[in-house]
């Protein structure tokens, strides 16, 4: 199975799936993990991100036999996590904001207490990332954490190739903002 690529795992499962499902667990155990690390970039909480991430792969399953291959696999499934981000975090926005609040900051803050010294800079990545704005913080994740093109993220968004540019360009701007104030800060705290 580690041989297929994913359009050819795609094919058998159409053909295989739900009585044979060996090719939709190779593409979970290839895909998962990003797209996990995806749901939890976006979502900011960890039981969120497991239950979207489930959810993705429910619909992949269910889905699949539609998936007509006009875009790569990957940028399917990246459409469908998005979507389900999206359905989760409008969820969450109808729940009591007062308690979502205070749940993402105990579970930031233990991301925070378990990060090692080996991780400062991974941890000032997150860090950045999690002080963006939705949409910036979204486009972000897409492009380095999942690892999509500007055009996969594209597709992800339905927008046009030169609108994706644009915002990337712009969370990356916002980005470096918020790590420059970040870096300044730490300065005169030292000073």
């Amino acid at each position: 199975m580690d041989a297929l690529s994913d359009d050819d795992l795609v094919a058998r499962c159409k053909t295989e799936l739900p009585y044979n499902v060996t090719a939709y667990r190779e593409l979970l155990r290839r895909h998962e993990p990003l797209v996990y690390r995806s749901c939890l970039k976006m979502l900011g909480s960890v039981q969120d991100a497991e239950e979207a991430c489930q959810d993705a792969f429910l619909q992949v399953f269910h889905k699949i036999v539609e998936f007509e291959g006009r875009a790569a696999f990957k940028t399917w499934l990246y459409r469908i996590v998005y979507n389900r981000c999206l359905e989760a975090r409008r969820k969450a926005a109808r729940r009591n904001q007062y308690h979502s609040k205070m749940v993402e900051e105990a579970e930031h803050e233990e991301l925070t207490k378990n990060k090692s010294s080996d991780d400062e800079i991974t941890g000032k990545v997150h860090e950045v990332i999690s002080r963006m704005s939705g949409e910036e913080c979204r486009l972000v994740t897409l492009r380095y954490i999942s690892g999509l093109s500007i055009q996969e993220i594209a597709d992800v968004l339905d927008i046009g190739l030169s609108a994706a540019k644009m915002r990337l360009y712009r969370a990356q701007e916002r980005f470096k903002e918020i790590y420059n104030d970040m870096d300044e800060g730490k300065e005169e705290f030292v000073k």
